[in-house]
């Protein structure tokens, strides 16, 4: 009878393992960028259009955040999330009119979400540009480069001559 328990005992204690253990991996999984330091941001008062690119090598996934005081998050709610092409495309989007955070993150051997050591707004833009941002693992050089511009497809075309 006591062996019968002991059993039971050992049964319940492999199984509550078990689950402790998923649960923490899947935590492990989960991507939480506003936890990381570096947020560069950007606005507009009119939409926008990004293009991003990711050197290959790793697994990387950009996050647009937007801020609201006293909201989940540390206030910061992902208003759009997007898996980097892996082979160095661009990637192309729009944002509507805002201000937004933007990380993005690269995906750990363990299968972790990680904030990159290194985010850097170029403070100076080429023209046409409202920011362009380079993120990377520690430092130099960029494995992620995000440029936003003004949307030009909201732009009416001009009017023709009769």
């Amino acid at each position: 009878m006591k062996i019968l328990k002991f059993a039971k005992l050992v049964a319940l204690a492999a199984a509550g393992a078990i689950i402790a253990v998923n649960a923490n991996a899947s935590w492990a999984a989960e991507a939480r960028p506003w936890l990381c330091r570096d947020k560069p941001v950007f606005s507009s008062d009119h939409a926008m259009e990004y293009q991003v690119t990711a050197r290959p090598g790793r697994q990387w996934r950009i996050f647009f955040m937007q801020f609201e005081a006293n909201s989940a998050h540390d206030g910061f709610e992902v208003t759009n999330s997007r898996e980097l092409p892996s082979r160095g495309e661009a990637l192309t989007g729009r944002l509507d009119p805002g201000r937004y955070f933007t990380v993005a993150l690269y995906r750990s051997g363990s299968g972790s979400w990680i904030c990159p050591g290194y985010a850097h707004d170029d403070h100076n833009p080429k023209p046409g540009e409202l920011s362009n941002l380079c993120y990377a693992e520690d430092g130099p050089p960029c494995l992620v480069n995000l440029t936003v511009k003004p949307d030009h497809s909201l732009a009416q075309p001009p009017p023709t001559a009769p």
